[in-house]
This record gives structure tokens, C-alpha cells and sequence, in this order.
């Protein structure tokens, strides 16, 4: 490449440095931050915020660009990086810098006002916060431009070229399919649960299993950590930096162990990015469809697989051999696959999962398009709960005060959810046509071999970075294009083993 790739490059690495050092700070106001910290965090944030836009927007770099343009891209690498910051640039020279500097500060102070309203179960302290959110995300949507429907450009910021009329009829489809499925789970009898009921699971020892099963499947701590917080979430600077959280309760150890999972997954992409690409563009993971299709495999189709508990079985006996006095590695699949309508969306079971997204979805469509008034959210959440899970919520906390999303201005951040689910059960498809020569991967997982499966997700999808966009990323990695019957397949299969019926 010539002088003006070079000097382009140059600049974003600038960029990408506050972008790390962002990263940081927000990481360290949701997990060690002194609570008096908040209004200087908010402020250091909003400098960051308008410092990084006041690069990519300034005049010569906009030169720079269309120059480094000019001279062609010589390789894929280039032609990421070209592609990727062409629509970052073009995306920030829509928004003026007072607007991104009012959007940091005001996402810092809602992400405080949240966790409050959340521990204390009282909306109102977070209302005034999230009715500013919504403006800021409306203003947003008009400053990006958008064809059809304004939730459309929010979309498109998480997933390049997502739309209203694309999520429509998939979450359509993916209702037909799961509904009767949820319906048929429903006249079956439901796993004995009295093990996890009838005890109590001390928050260290669920610290330590959840530390050394995502120690044993690839997490390197030594570039990495894990901390605890209000709303489990993946984060840091760089492959080599890599921290996630997970939260407890020791009333049932699921949702911390699975959580980890959860992050864990999003822990390994992240550290398996292509080295030779810090702070480029194209280094990054491939948008937050692909980032969660990582996290989903971990987590369900193997985390939540029978060979998976079987081997974790003797992991969880050392930190409770009390509790787990007599449970089988086939109890403990049972209770982990558990299908069962609930209230919290990052512990509902696979086949009840999207029907949270897709909820989330309808709802901030009808916020951002002012079809939902904010008062009027809470009541909506738990009538919608009600239509598509048939449950209610008894507070708020577990209602519409559960995720840390709006509070963050991430609108049109849920659906990349559902995307990852179907990614992921595609990749896993892909990965055992190659992989299962002689044996299957649930013979490897059984002796505590995920290796193979890590490495796959390396070579395919981790060292490809952003190079070329997340659905021809699943094309190539897959030979097919994203395609939402591989999970369904996956699905009907699981449920028809544990619950012995046909869907």
C-alpha cells in the first residue's frame, strides 16, 4: 500500500488507543468504581467520547482517506480496513460532536442510575434517565439516516445492514417454529430440580467452578480476568487484556456458572483475534451477530450438552460435595436444559430465549418510533411477558429493569442476540463435517478435549477479524449463507432427547 494507507493507518491507531482506554474506564466504573466517582467518570468518558470524534471527523482526515482510497486496496486486509473505515467515518461526520459528547456523558450517569433502580426495584429512579436515552437514540437515528423506519439505522450500528424488514419475518419464522415446540415441553414432566432447590451454593465455591471451567475449555487468565457485577458483560483494551464478569446467587448456581460460560465465549473470540492487527480496523471481531454466535456455542451447544456434563460433573462435586451427593452427569443435563417459561432473559433456556429477544425488539421499536409512551413501558414489558411467555413479573428488577442495554443507548443491540444463536448452531454444523472424522465432538468434550472445537473457531472465525463483512464470514467459514434452519434442526433435536417426544 502507499503513503496515504500508511498515514491512514497511523491515525487509527491513534483512535483505536482512546477507544482501549475507553474501554477500560467503562469496565472499571461497572465493576471496582467508587460510587462518588460517577459524575468525574462521566466526564472523563464524554472527553474521550468527543476526542475520538473530533479525529475521525476533522478535515484532513477525510483527505487522508479518500487519498489512501485512491491508491486501491493491495490485499484483503486492506480492503477490510478501507471498507470499515469508510463507514465509520462516514457514520461520525453525521453526528455533530456536541451530540456525541452529551450521549457519553449522559450514558455514564444512566448506567449509575440504572444499577440503582435495579438494586432498590423502584423505575422511577431510572425513568427521567431512559426517557433522555430514547430522545438521544431518535436524535441519533435521524443524524445516521435511515429509508424506511428509524429503528433501522440504530440496527444498523450493531449489525451492518440489518433492518425492520429483515428481523420482521425472521423472528416470524422462528415463532412458528418454537411455539409448538415450548407448547409440546409443556405436557411433559419437568426434571427433578429438588437437588438445586433444597441447598444453598456458597458464591466462592461458584467463583472457583466457574473460574476453572473456563480455565479448562481456553481461557487464558494471564491476558484476562474475572470480576463480578451488577449485569454480566465482556470487555478490555486487547487479545492481551481481556476481562468478563458474572454475577451470583445462592439460591441456584446456574446462572453464574452459565453466565461465565456466556462471557467466556465472547473472552475467547476476543483473545483470538489476529495479532498482526492491533488497533486496525480489521482486527476487530466481526460484529456483535458473529461475537455472540461465540458465546452461545459455549455457553448452550456445549456448555448445556449431556458429554459436557458429564465431564464437569467431578468440577462440580469438588467445590460441593454436599450438594451434589448422589446427582448423575445426566441429572445435572436434565436440570441445565431445563425448558420452562421465566422472567430473566440471560437465564432462559435455549428454546425459550429469542421469544426474550424478539419482546425486547417489539418494545424498542415502539420507543424509538414513539408509539410507546415511557410511563407506559413498564406495564407494556409485563404484558408482553405475559402474551409471549404466558408469566408476569412480581417487580421490576425482574421486569424491565433486568438489562443494562437501554441504559448504555444500545437500541437495536437485542437482535444481534438471536443472530448469534443462529450463527452458532451453523458454525457447529460446519465445524462437524470437518472435525468428526473418528469420533464425535461429544466424545471429545466427554474427556475435556475442546481444543479441536477452539481451535476450528480460531482459524474460521477469530483470525479473520473484520476482513469481510459477518454474513460473508459465515459463508465462508460454513460454505452456506446465514441460515436459521441449522438451529431449529438443533433445537427440535435436543428437546425431542431430553423430553422424549416428537416436535
Amino acid at each position: 500500500m502507499g503513503d496515504a494507507y500508511a498515514a491512514l493507518m497511523s491515525r487509527m491507531k491513534e483512535i483505536e488507543t482512546v477507544g482501549q482506554i475507553q474501554g477500560l474506564l467503562g469496565w472499571d466504573q461497572e465493576v471496582m468504581m467508587p460510587p462518588k466517582a460517577a459524575p468525574l467518570r462521566a466526564e472523563q468518558l464524554a472527553w474521550l467520547s468527543r476526542t475520538s470524534h473530533s479525529m475521525m471527523v476533522e478535515t484532513s482526515m477525510g483527505d487522508v482517506l479518500a487519498a489512501a482510497e485512491s491508491e486501491g486496496a493491495g490485499d484483503e486486509v486492506a480492503a477490510g480496513n478501507l471498507r470499515l473505515i469508510r463507514d465509520a467515518y462516514d457514520k461520525a461526520t453525521k453526528k455533530p460532536a456536541d451530540f456525541v459528547e452529551r450521549f457519553a456523558r449522559h450514558k455514564s450517569k444512566s448506567i449509575v442510575s440504572w444499577a440503582e433502580a435495579r438494586e432498590k426495584n423502584d423505575f422511577s429512579i431510572f425513568r427521567d434517565d431512559l426517557a433522555e436515552m430514547i430522545e438521544l437514540n431518535r436524535e441519533l437515528a435521524e443524524y445516521l439516516g435511515y429509508d424506511d423506519n428509524p429503528y433501522d439505522a440504530l440496527l444498523d450500528i450493531y449489525e451492518s445492514g440489518l433492518c425492520v424488514a429483515q428481523v420482521d419475518p425472521l423472528f416470524a419464522g422462528l415463532r412458528e417454529a418454537l411455539v409448538p415446540l415450548i407448547a409440546a415441553v409443556g405436557n411433559c414432566e419437568s426434571p427433578d430440580m429438588s437437588w438445586i432447590n433444597s441447598h444453598t451454593w456458597n458464591e466462592e465455591d461458584q467463583a472457583q467452578l466457574s473460574h476453572g471451567i473456563s480455565e479448562s475449555i481456553g481461557f487464558d487468565f494471564d491476558a484476562g480476568r474475572r470480576d463480578k457485577s451488577t449485569h454480566p458483560f465482556c470487555g478490555g483494551a486487547n487479545p492481551d487484556d481481556v476481562r468478563w464478569t458474572t454475577r451470583y446467587d445462592e439460591a441456584e448456581p446456574f446462572g453464574s456458572l452459565y453466565g461465565s460460560l456466556h462471557e467466556t465465549g465472547h473472552g475467547l473470540y476476543e483473545q483470538g483475534r489476529p495479532r498482526h492487527l492491533d488497533f486496525q480496523p480489521a482486527g476487530h471481531a466481526d460484529g456483535l451477530g458473529v461475537h455472540e454466535s461465540q458465546s452461545r456455542l459455549w455457553e448452550n451447544q456445549v456448555g448445556r450438552s449431556l458429554a459436557f456434563s458429564e465431564w464437569a460433573l467431578p468440577h462440580w462435586n469438588k467445590h460441593f460435595p454436599e450438594n451434589m451427593n448422589g446427582v448423575t452427569g445426566e441429572m445435572l443435563w436434565r436440570s441445565v436444559n431445563l425448558v420452562e417459561p421465566s422472567l430473566i432473559r440471560v437465564e432462559a433456556d435455549e428454546a425459550t430465549y429469542n421469544l426474550h429477544i424478539m419482546i425486547r425488539y417489539e418494545i424498542e421499536k415502539q420507543l424509538i418510533n414513539g408509539d410507546l409512551a415511557i410511563d407506559d413501558l413498564p406495564d407494556a414489558w409485563d404484558d408482553m411477558y405475559e402474551q409471549y411467555l404466558g408469566i408476569r413479573s412480581s417487580n421490576h428488577t425482574q421486569g424491565v429493569l433486568q438489562d443494562i442495554h437501554w441504559s448504555m443507548g444500545a437500541f437495536g443491540y437485542f437482535p444481534t442476540y438471536t443472530l448469534g444463536n443462529l450463527y452458532s448452531a451453523q458454525l457447529l454444523l460446519a465445524a462437524r463435517h470437518d472435525l468428526e472424522s473418528t469420533e464425535s465432538l461429544e466424545e471429545m468434550w466427554s474427556r475435556g478435549e475442546f481444543t479441536p472445537l477452539l481451535e476450528w473457531m480460531r482459524s474460521r472465525v477469530h483470525a479473520r477479524g473484520s476482513i469481510i463483512s459477518p454474513s460473508d464470514l459465515i459463508e465462508e467459514a460454513t460454505g452456506t449463507s446465514p441460515s436459521p434452519q441449522p438451529f431449529i434442526d438443533y433445537l427440535r433435536a435436543k428437546i425431542e432427547r431430553l423430553y422424549g417426544i416428537k416436535a
